[in-house]
């Protein structure tokens, strides 16, 4: 998407805490740049929610990129979102495309755990579940989506966009002869999209085995007295280890998340996705219930005996 929308230089605005992926494979791989809307990991005065995107912020973000002059082309969401598994409302996503349409950008929804809520209480704001009739601007409104995360398989080469706009189509099919998907892995991904049956199976079992993980996971950070964004859909749980990373910093963030390698327990720090507040960590529920529950042990004796200043590792 960023190739057919930026041209080389471009800017695209994207909340942070973000998937740390997002500016590396941007700028290598089409020379456009990001931008970070940061949220808070506290409530805001106006009775905004702890890391809630608002388009005030979005607002400020854009006029303080324009200012240090960026050429701002589109707003990348990811929904739900990755680090901390949270579902925007509808309402929030159409505020969202009320505000590209107002500034004249594209709005590209990434979608790739639009499967994976497992929260029942938490309804799905897939562009799909809206009307296109809705959509402020659906010739700037485009979704991705992926099978990796929804099925388990980030091994497979496939991914899909759902665009309003001819003339972008028309320029990712220019970009089709160089991401061909070899044609076995097409077939058997064809075939089990066709499989309504099993779907039918499968996708109620994913989710419930992803509530459970999840369940394990929250349970003991409670014990640790790790405050935590509470999950509804993907595979992670962003925590707040400021309590145990004490005088948290990048450096010593990275200290914690080396320490409990040394447990044998691997995670990832707040700073890999571009956030600004230190302390904060993302982690992986999406195990087998043996290995989750042995992870628990590890992390436990991991926060029992980090001390920020007896760290020996420098890289």
């Amino acid at each position: 998407m960023a190739y057919v929308l930026c041209d080389n230089g471009d800017t695209i605005l994207t909340p942070a805490p973000m998937y740390g992926a997002i500016p590396r494979d941007l700028l290598f791989q089409y020379g456009a740049k990001t931008y970070p809307v940061h949220l808070s990991s506290k409530a805001g005065p106006d009775g905004r929610e702890p890391f809630e995107l608002t388009v005030p912020l979005l607002e400020s973000a854009l006029e303080k990129a324009k200012e240090e002059g960026h050429n701002v082309r589109a707003l990348l969401l990811v929904n739900p979102v990755n680090p901390y598994g949270t579902v925007y409302t509808k309402q929030q996503v159409l505020e969202y495309l009320t505000f590209c349409k107002r500034h004249d950008l594209h709005c590209v929804l990434d979608e790739i755990y639009a499967a994976s809520i497992y929260d029942e209480s938490v309804e799905s704001s897939s562009i799909f579940t809206l009307h296109s009739d809705e959509l402020p601007d659906k010739t700037k409104t485009h979704v991705i989506w992926g099978m990796a995360k929804d099925f388990g398989m980030p091994g497979s080469p496939f991914g899909a966009v759902y665009s309003w706009n001819p003339r972008v189509l028309a320029g990712l099919g220019q970009l089709v002869d160089f991401y061909q998907i070899p044609s076995f892995i097409q077939i058997a991904l064809a075939k089990l999209l066709e499989d309504k049956e099993w779907l039918k199976s499968y996708l109620p079992t994913h989710n419930k085995m992803l509530m459970e993980s999840a369940t394990i996971v929250m349970e003991t950070l409670k014990e640790l007295d790790v405050p935590f964004v509470k999950p509804s859909a993907g595979l992670f749980i962003w925590a707040d280890f400021r309590k145990i990373i004490t005088n948290a910093s990048k450096q010593t963030e990275k200290q914690f998340a080396f320490h409990c390698l040394d447990h044998g327990l691997g995670l990832a720090p707040g700073a890999a996705f571009y956030y600004n507040e230190f302390g904060w960590i993302r982690l992986v529920h999406a195990l087998p219930k043996c290995k989750l529950i042995e992870g628990m042990k590890r992390l436990k004796a991991a926060c029992a005996t980090f001390q920020t200043n007896n760290i020996t590792h420098a890289n």
